[in-house]
Formats: structure tokens, sequence, C-alpha cells
């Protein structure tokens, strides 16, 4: 049945409303009507298929949600109507401590997502602690250049405009020893140096041992002392004649005499 309102008259006592009993009666059969319905049937579902939903359970007739609690860098600020949430985390990609040469470091894992940040300097002086900032990259705008940390350093990475290969600088400098690990150096032009240890092969211009090859040469140039002509008046003059002779070498010669005679020039 409906639910029975009292009548509460005009005005107060003017016996135009209900009486005590008959106002009683209805406010009974209003608990009987209430207590004989059917269990409270209200819920309340998430929707979606993705994300986390904010209804918990139904216990009786009292429906239960979820807390809203802000992570590291979250802020909650609620109103009588709206929850705001905001993000006033900013990241810090610092080393947190250092084990060795281990560093530990935090982790942000940003998926697929694209990071975008300008990391400008505008001079080297700018740049913050090499020591502090561990592999740390950043630009300097009046230099041009994009360095990186190490070792308490900022290091200049090198510059496309900057020669990368020997072939592409023309007045390349050493720094140091060139150490050619036991490689030859082939296809030079002209090498000028204080001095050489080792073979070469070549033409050589200037001093060996202090002195001019070009001068030395003079002396065996052009150097003509004629043929050699035996006179044969016997048989062993002749078998003399016709045996060549080994005189060893130069550094290591026969112990052989021969007197060939004057050489008359």
């Amino acid at each position: 049945m409906a639910i029975q309102l009292v009548n509460l008259g005009n005005s107060a006592n003017d016996g135009t409303g209900d009486d005590l009993r008959e106002a009683f009666v209805k406010v009974n059969a209003n608990f009987n009507e209430l207590d004989l319905r059917d269990d409270e049937q209200t819920t309340v579902s998430n929707l979606g298929t993705t994300g986390e939903g904010l209804y918990k359970e139904k216990v009786n007739y009292d429906l239960r949600f979820k807390k809203i609690v802000g992570g590291s860098g979250i802020t909650l600020t609620a109103t009588d109507n709206n929850i705001t949430i905001a993000n006033d985390k900013v990241y810090d990609f610092t080393q947190t401590s250092v084990t060795g040469d281990a560093y530990v470091t935090k982790e942000y894992d940003f998926g697929d997502a694209r990071l975008k940040f300008s990391n400008v300097y505008n001079a080297v002086a700018d740049l913050p602690s090499a020591s502090s900032y561990h592999g740390m990259f950043a630009h300097v705008h009046t230099t041009g250049g994009a360095y990186y940390a190490h070792a308490g350093n900022w290091i200049e990475l090198a510059n496309k405009s900057d020669p990368s290969e020997l072939s592409e600088d023309t007045t390349p400098v050493l720094g140091g020893n060139l150490d050619a690990g036991g490689f030859n150096i082939a296809n030079a032009g002209t090498i000028t140096s204080t001095g050489f240890t080792g073979n070469l092969t070549g033409n050589v211009t200037g001093l060996i041992n202090g002195k001019n090859p070009a001068v030395l040469v003079n002396h065996f140039e052009n150097m003509d002392f004629g043929a050699f002509s035996a006179t044969v008046n016997n048989m062993i003059d002749f078998i003399v004649n016709e045996t060549d002779q080994d005189m060893g070498t130069i550094t290591s010669p026969t112990n052989t005499t021969v007197d060939f005679g004057a050489i008359a020039v």
C-alpha cells in the first residue's frame, strides 16, 4: 500500500486534523509498509574497462567507496563539489648515492612517450658541478657546443663542423707520440723530422748520422777504372785468367793476397 500521511489539521487543536489514535494508526501502518518492502536494491558500478574503480562494496545499506590518496608529488585539493589532482613534483634525475664505481640512481620509466626538454646554459661557467651531475648532457649557447659531465669535468662533444677524420683536417697536430702499432705509414709525401730511428724506404733528403749522403755519392759516381786486360804467357796464366776468383765480401774478405800492380790514371 501507499504511505499514509497524518492529517495535521489547519491549526493546533482546531479539531480538523486526525486525533491521536488515528494518527498513530497511520504511523504504525507506515512502519509495517516499510518493513514488508523488499530489501534495498541500490548499488553502484564502476564504468569502463580500464582504470581503477572507486566503488568498493555494499554492506547492508552502506555503499562503500575507495579513498583517493595522492602519491609522491601528487596533491589533492577538495571543495564541496570537486577534487583537484595536481602534480607538483619536479623530477630530480641526479644520483642518490655512489658505491665504488656503481652509481645508484633514480629511475623513471616514461614508456614509449617522448621526453622534450631544453637544457641550455649561456656559458660554460654556468654549467652545474660535473661531479654532482655525472652523466648529464647540456648545451652551451655561447660556444654552440654540446657537453657531458664525466669524472668531475665537462667534456665538449665533437662538432660536425670540426674535422671528424684526419683527411678532413688540413693542419692536424698531435698532442703526444704517435704509435703506429707495428703498421707501415704508406703513400707519404715529404716527411720532415729532427731524427729517425729504424729503416727507411724511399728517397731521403738530409743528414744520416750527421753526414750528407749526397757528398759521399760524388766520390763514387762517374768513376771509370777502365777495362782489365791480362797477358797470357803460359797455360797457368790461361787457367787463372779463365777462372773466377771469390775474394769474399768487403766486410768478410778472404785471406788471399793478390798483387795486380799499379793502377795507371
